[in-house]
């Protein structure tokens, strides 16, 4: 952690120097306070505004970055995280980012000023999201990435479930109950978990010996209500629509599901549908549906154990922890 001894090192001035930089409060010359201004800048340093935690290095409260805590998926994982803090005499802030880059950014810096424990971040779905998990190993935080992939070259403690695998899997009991053309429906490719559904899609079609159809692949926002609604409207819409679909996103495919019921498509008898099945409502459909349940739960509890169990200057060694999801066949 960046302190403000460094700061006053680094630029050259007293410790009292920077206080009042940094709390406005008392006279400094100009130079010297741009001198100090850009040492702060430099370092990355973040003012302590918690004084009880100026006493002492130490925290008694984790802090948990979600995209959206409405989404039972998360809220599933909150609870896990809570349960296991609470037991270890810790608790927890929750931040809701709606993975949104700018909240994400202010919530860390906010969590710096706190002198929070640990974090425990599930990044927006863009790769430059990954310099806040770089950020926070500057400040030597305990942090785990939940859920989402990092990207190749970036370390840290990571806790997820295979996405992949569970996607392949889906594939091929789909490709099992005789269907030829099946069709993908998910979010944006540039998510990393999307990608790596996509990816287990395909491959357990070719494991499966069927023919991967191009133009049965659709992805959209799972922020829109209606975006799996529209894409399984315009499949359903195709000269030869699919004969299977696999939802893998659950919020597309509550909406996804709507648009076959509303078309009169019987489920599984006209079309067989594969899901990740993570929020509630998705309860109504399941019973006709093939789906991949992930142990959202179990993820946060292991996150938090990760989180205290790590080194406590937040850094390395790494671990990465992949849960299976279980699969549910309606047959």
């Amino acid at each position: 952690m960046v302190t403000l001894r460094d700061v006053a090192k680094h630029a050259g001035v007293s410790s009292i120097t920077v206080s009042r930089v940094v709390n406005d409060s008392g006279y400094v010359s100009q130079a010297t306070r741009e001198k100090v201004e850009a040492a702060v800048n430099e370092l990355g340093y973040v003012p302590n505004k918690v004084a009880s935690n100026l006493r002492s290095s130490q925290s008694d409260m984790l802090a948990l970055v979600l995209p959206d805590i409405t989404n039972s998926f998360w809220t599933s994982i909150a609870r896990g995280v809570e349960d296991e803090a609470w037991e270890r005499g810790y608790g927890v802030f929750v931040c809701n980012t709606d993975n949104n880059p700018t909240k994400e950014d202010s919530y860390i810096h906010r969590l710096l000023q706190q002198r929070v424990l640990g974090v425990i971040l599930v990044p927006t779905p863009i790769p430059e999201s990954e310099s806040q998990l770089m950020r926070l190993q500057r400040h030597h935080l305990r942090t785990v990435v939940l859920h989402r992939r990092l990207s190749t070259g970036v370390v840290a403690n990571v806790v997820r479930s295979d996405g992949e695998g569970a996607a392949r899997a889906l594939a091929q009991e789909l490709a099992k109950a005789g269907r030829r053309r099946i069709a993908f429906v998910g979010q944006p490719f540039s998510n990393p978990a999307s990608a790596d559904r996509l990816r287990g899609f395909r491959d357990g079609l070719r494991d499966a010996g069927s023919e991967v159809h191009v133009e049965l692949i659709r992805s959209g926002e799972e922020t829109e209500e209606t975006s799996g609604y529209h894409m399984v409207t315009q499949l359903l819409a195709l000269p030869e629509p699919p004969d299977a679909i696999l939802l893998a996103n659950s919020r597309i495919a509550v909406s996804g599901l709507r648009a076959l019921r509303h078309a009169n498509v019987a489920i599984p008898e006209d079309i067989t549908v594969a899901a990740f099945h993570d929020i509630r409502d998705m309860d109504e459909f399941a019973p006709k549906l093939i789906t991949a349940v992930q142990p959202s739960y179990r993820m946060g509890q292991l996150a938090t154990r990760l989180l205290l169990e790590s080194s406590s200057n937040g850094e390395g060694p790494y671990r990465e922890i992949i849960l299976e999801p279980t699969i549910h066949r309606w047959s």
